[in-house]
């Protein structure tokens, strides 16, 4: 590639304040006459510069301007955690990841917003799967502001050259068993003398539980069971992960360093260059392959939710908004988070920024979808499961799970005893 491109990049060439005016315009605000007029304090994502440009009209319905702080999403955990032991406010409404809900819920540092989510969420159309990732015990602890997941991005060039249909990938999440159609296609395009790759993906480090998690579920399987209990040494999860290690070392039609890959834009350059056929990755992603001048797929990246087994499925990477124990505003926190999630709200987010709304008839709206042309794709994918076994030590549990799929991945492990020993570990890790 001869530039470096970064999702922040991208996500910093978009945006239009006067598209956001006119659709405020447009909409109005419709809440309750006892409106909260004490200050509010906001944690917010260092990148939600949507939400930060919500202050100067909160402000101008509520007659107070919230004071803001902010956060990268790599240090949001240590910054929570530290605040709530010590029992300090660090925000009345906070930005928290699919990640971290289960866990500060356990620890009784997140207000109950099950009542929030009934009453206002849900008939304004959120889309219900986006609330796994909040949902924890029987109740909801988050609000999604802006929904994602994994996604397949396939390279039309090369599909046409292999004489195969470039429009079919787009339905293969309605047909079962379609995972093994791209396979079969995958197969058509390898040309590893050539460095031409059916396939890439990210897989090191805890990155390979995306796309184990995408198969698990796909298969009929899950993380973890009602009780929360791992599960994932199933007959699906066993399936899943030997359709992964098969990709790399009977089929071998995937990127070789997709091991070693950390994170998508260590994937991405190969895919970018046209030599690669599938890639499994962030919405995002359609963007940047189809616009960017050095991209040798401009035009000509398609996008879909991921391929079926029984069904389709991924793995949720939402993004949220609480409200902690140690809120000095509570209900100064609730109305934000009321407002930001209005719909005409949501569709100012979508119309003007690149993070996809959570409501459903704000990604179906013609001005989100002019924006996000993929907005569609992301909606879609979120009526399949998305679950990405939501416990309080999730974080810790999926090292563990990771490690050992790279044992299996690496042919060290077969499948069934590297899963069998995952459970075993995480087990242990709970006694």
């Amino acid at each position: 590639m001869s530039k470096k491109i970064t999702r922040r990049k991208f996500i910093n060439k978009t945006g239009s304040a006067a598209l956001a005016g006119a659709l405020v315009s447009q909409f109005g605000y419709n809440f309750a006459l006892a409106a909260n007029k004490d200050p509010v304090s906001l944690l917010l994502g260092s990148h939600m510069d949507y939400l930060q440009a919500l202050a100067p009209k909160y402000s101008e319905q509520f007659g107070v301007t919230p004071s803001i702080e902010t956060v990268t999403t790599p240090d949001l955990s240590v910054k929570l955690n530290s605040a709530y032991i010590a029992r300090k406010s660090v925000g009345d409404a906070i930005f928290v990841t699919a990640s971290e809900i289960a866990g500060l819920a356990d620890k009784g540092w997140l207000h109950d917003l099950t009542d929030f989510v009934d009453s206002n969420l849900r008939p304004n159309g959120v889309m219900e799967n986006s609330l796994t990732a909040a949902t924890y015990k029987g109740k909801i602890y988050a609000a999604p502001i802006t929904i994602g997941c994994p996604v397949l991005h396939w390279n039309k060039n090369l599909l046409k050259s292999a004489g195969l249909d470039t429009e079919a990938p787009a339905d293969w999440h309605k047909t079962k068993n379609s995972w093994n159609t791209m396979i079969e296609y995958a197969k058509e395009i390898n040309d590893p003398d050539n460095d031409i790759y059916g396939i890439v993906d990210a897989w090191a480090g805890t990155h390979s539980f995306w796309t184990f998690g995408a198969l698990l579920q796909a298969n009929g399987g899950s993380f973890l069971n009602s009780s929360l209990d791992p599960v994932m040494n199933s007959d699906a999860g066993i399936e899943a992960l030997n359709i992964m290690i098969d990709l790399l070392h009977k089929d071998k039609i995937i990127d070789p360093a997709t091991p070693t890959y950390t994170w998508v834009f260590d994937a991405f350059p190969s895919y970018n260059a046209g030599n690669r056929g599938f890639f499994l990755s962030w919405p995002f992603i359609s963007g940047i392959a189809n616009h960017s001048e050095d991209s040798a797929v401009q035009g000509m990246s398609g996008i879909a939710p991921l391929p079926a087994l029984q069904s389709s499925a991924s793995v949720d990477g939402s993004e949220f908004l609480a409200i902690p124990k140690y809120s000095d505003n509570p209900e100064g926190g609730k109305q934000f988070i009321e407002f930001a999630l209005s719909l005409e709200n949501q569709i100012v987010q979508g119309s003007t920024s690149p993070w996809a709304p959570s409501l459903d008839p704000a990604l179906g709206h013609a001005d989100v979808v002019k924006n996000i042309p993929f907005a569609g794709v992301i909606r879609d994918s979120y009526l399949y499961p998305v679950d990405g076994g939501f416990s309080a030590d999730r974080n810790q549990w999926v090292e563990i799970l990771s490690n050992e799929v790279s044992l299996a991945i690496s042919q060290k492990k077969n499948a069934k005893d590297a899963l069998n020993d995952a459970v075993n570990q995480i087990n242990a890790s709970r006694s």
